[in-house]
């Protein structure tokens, strides 16, 4: 089996001078990942590779939450490839990792992460709000076969308090 599992990055201010890609987190974003960490903790989902957008917002994002779980941030690969990515562009990231990890966490931006969820499962996601975590799984064995509509959606929290599953 493989698992997915897809973070929005945290809470970012509204302007950066030097523009979206170097948006850095706001004030709440610290308290959201804590409360999403010690959430994910109570579950039995555990992370092999942290694949992030290489942005200020979603690279601390995923810092700080390597932090909180208590995790090596040698875990953590940025990939241009999800900043601004489209739904193929994060299939290829998807269906390019290794066999021998079990679960990734890619920390990204919407609309992508929404899209990607309604894209692999037939769970309707409208909107996934900053911090929020979906968790997908595949009845796969590589990779390579995840595909569209044969993921399940086993698990999704966000600070906001909604929830699909």
């Amino acid at each position: 089996m493989k698992q997915v599992i897809f973070m929005r990055h945290a809470k970012a201010v509204k302007d950066s001078s030097n523009g979206d890609f170097y948006r850095d987190l706001d004030d709440r974003s610290k308290k959201d990942l804590a409360f999403m960490a010690h959430e994910f903790k109570n579950t039995n989902f555990s992370i092999d590779k942290i694949i992030a957008s290489p942005s200020h917002r979603t690279k601390k994002t995923a810092q700080i939450f390597c932090k909180e779980l208590k995790l090596n941030t040698s875990i953590v690969d940025l990939d241009t490839s999800i900043y601004e990515a489209s739904i193929s562009d994060l299939m290829h990231v998807i269906r390019e990792q290794d066999d021998n990890l079990h679960s990734i966490l890619i920390v990204g931006h919407n609309p992508s992460i929404t899209g990607i969820i309604g894209f692999l499962t037939p769970t309707f996601a409208e909107h996934v709000p900053t911090s929020g975590i979906v968790v997908v799984e595949f009845n796969e064995k590589t990779w390579k076969l995840v595909q569209a509509k044969n993921g399940k959606v086993t698990w999704f929290k966000n600070p906001k308090g909604l929830n699909l599953v």
